[in-house]
């Protein structure tokens, strides 16, 4: 058992909280007893006390002093050790030991003063050795009585005092016997406790734990037809349901998607076998499509300038233009160029494609392009080539929205994400017609278009080349006020 386990420490701070609660326990009632046995005790001489008293009283009164000595003689027994009379003088008047007997106590104010009291003495055993012990002393004063006027004046309080001496000894052995015990048994209750509850915890704690984290074990490394059998409606056995129900969804789940997956892996064959064939189609017509170009070139200047057939030909060519636009488009999304990828400034080549841009379309009032470009940025490794295509497609695309005019902003950031390093941001936003909700999830769908004379490849074009550098592009749109392109691209770690 380990001490870093749920079960050990569950154990060990259980087994804590009992010795500690048990050794209270068997504290407060080992302090019960004790007070209990010296209470006894010293009850006992009180009570031996006064019926001497008595009896003494009784034997003075009938004049029989003699009978004095063997009343006390009577009340030695046990723990009792010795009785004594003492007169106020100090002489021991009556004592159960003879060699006592007409002695005079120095200390009879501290007799008269402490009605009971512990001191250690040595007293003679049975054997003859002596030895010391702890003797409790309880004094009574035997006071003057009308009876007693006859031989004592009537003047005096006092004519005598009791004194009985009591060996500590067996209530000491009493008491050890009672500590010793008490702590026996609390040792064999702590055992006992910690034994049950351990093979409680063990029973109902440990092993469905283990069971647990088996089966979690098992369906970790790709078992899931793995099964925790536990019975009982306890906190255990709800957990292993509902341990199997998300076992059960989780199987569901991976024969869903392992059937998702074979359909993607399905789609892309036939996309495969589609760019494929399209790329061939487009090979096979594009030289064709140049030699009928050429021809209706040639046929056009052959009329002249206000003849009605040079407009038939100048809108053959125009189609021809398109047609070419088109088989450009097939080829680059069917048999992407090969990328060349180089450590690149997003900055410097975004300025570059709206110069480019700019250049191209000429100036124009209708539409102001601004740049927020964020600085310093980090550098990432991505084909200009390729990246300039993408980011044409977009400001392309944004033109045609806002035939009407608007404005154009191109910014750039620079992002930490938790965990995943630093990227780049590249937003595109137009204030243009913007895109309608239903089209919104389909406008990366190849040869999807709202224009009649749109191919439908630009942005599917634009969403592989940042699929492929590893980036992401997404976009926000309302119609009526704009739309927004944002391409995310992780940067070089410095």
């Amino acid at each position: 058992m380990r001490p870093s386990s749920l079960f050990f420490k569950i154990i060990f701070i259980t087994s804590l909280i009992l010795i500690l609660a048990i050794s209270i326990s068997v504290w407060l009632d080992i302090r019960f007893h004790e007070t209990h046995i010296k209470n006894f005790n010293f009850e006992k001489a009180k009570i031996i006390s006064e019926f001497i008293e008595k009896n003494v009283i009784r034997a003075m009164e009938k004049g029989k002093h003699f009978e004095i000595h063997p009343i006390l003689k009577n009340f030695v027994y046990g723990a009792v050790w010795k009785i004594n009379v003492v007169r106020p003088d100090g002489v021991i008047r009556a004592s159960t030991l003879d060699g006592e007997l007409n002695k005079k106590i120095e200390n009879i104010d501290y007799l008269m003063n402490n009605k009971f009291f512990v001191r250690e003495e040595p007293i003679r055993l049975k054997d003859g050795r002596r030895k010391r012990e702890k003797i409790y002393y309880y004094t009574s004063p035997i006071l003057n009585h009308p009876e007693c006027f006859q031989c004592h004046d009537q003047k005096e309080k006092f004519i005598g005092l009791l004194t009985v001496a009591q060996s500590l000894k067996e209530m000491d052995e009493e008491i050890s016997k009672v500590k010793w015990e008490a702590v026996i048994l609390g040792l064999i209750t702590i055992a006992s406790s910690c034994l049950i509850l351990g093979l409680f915890f063990l029973k109902f704690v440990n092993h469905p734990i283990k069971r647990l984290t088996e089966t979690m074990g098992r369906v970790e490394k790709g078992d899931l037809e793995a099964k925790v059998d536990l019975e009982g409606r306890d906190e255990m056995g709800r957990l292993a349901e509902s341990l199997n129900t998300m076992i059960d969804k989780l199987r569901l789940a991976n024969k869903e998607v392992e059937q998702y997956h074979l359909g993607l892996v399905q789609r892309a064959d036939r996309m495969a076998t589609i760019g494929e064939l399209a790329s061939g189609i487009a090979h096979e017509i594009r030289n064709p499509l140049a030699g009928i170009q050429g021809a209706i070139q040639i046929l056009s200047e052959g009329f002249p300038k206000q003849d009605n057939r040079r407009q038939v030909t100048d809108e053959i060519q125009k189609q021809i233009f398109k047609l070419e636009r088109l088989v450009k488009d097939l080829l680059n999304y069917a048999k992407p160029v090969p990328a060349n990828y180089l450590p690149t400034d997003m900055n410097e080549l975004v300025d570059k494609v709206l110069s480019f841009f700019i250049t191209q379309r000429g100036r124009s009032e209708d539409l102001t392009i601004q740049r927020g470009f964020s600085t310093p940025l980090p550098k990432t490794m991505v084909d200009p080539s390729s990246m300039e295509q993408a980011f044409l497609n977009i400001i392309l695309n944004a033109q045609k929205a806002m035939s009407e005019g608007g404005t154009f902003t191109v910014s750039t950031l620079s992002l930490r994400q938790g965990g995943e390093g630093e990227s780049i941001q590249i937003i595109f936003e137009d204030t243009g017609i913007g895109i309608s909700k239903e089209n919104l999830p389909k406008i990366f769908n190849p040869f999807f278009s709202t224009r009649s004379d749109g191919t439908g490849l630009g942005l599917s074009i634009t969403k592989n080349i940042v699929e492929q550098h590893g980036g992401k592009i997404e976009v926000e749109s309302q119609v009526n006020r704009g739309t927004r392109f944002i391409i995310t691209l992780p940067a070089i770690k410095s």
